[in-house]
């Protein structure tokens, strides 16, 4: 995965590990298991790099909308998630959050392929 992401273009840290998080995401998916709330915040984060609607974002992260106003409200109100001319676009905050949540997911990962 790593290999064919830094093909044609050299991608910077954030960029590779935001990459290998929405590829991680699509494992999880496909493996079956359930998310967790953070796993669902990242979700949001990462599919509102560009802004989207209260809509789109319940579609993608396959939330019902109950579920979206509580974590729309959650992440706008610490600053995560910013909403401009009725759509949400992650901040630097958020990508922030991304970048520790990433390096959380890795270090996991090294700690459950030990045992």
């Amino acid at each position: 995965m790593t290999s064919s992401l830094l093909g044609a273009t050299k991608l910077n840290s954030q960029e590779l590990q935001f990459a290998l998080l929405k590829h991680d995401k699509e494992w999880n998916i496909a493996k079956g298991s359930r998310r967790g709330k953070l796993d669902i915040i990242a979700e949001i984060l990462l599919f509102c790099e560009q802004q989207k609607t209260k809509t789109s974002i319940m579609y993608n992260a396959n939330l019902n909308y109950s579920q979206l106003k509580s974590h729309i409200n959650a992440l706008t109100s610490q600053g995560l998630l910013e909403k401009k001319l009725n759509k949400y676009v992650t901040t630097e905050r958020g990508y922030r959050f991304l970048e520790i949540f990433a390096q959380l997911n890795d270090l996991l990962n090294e700690f459950t392929n030990l045992k």
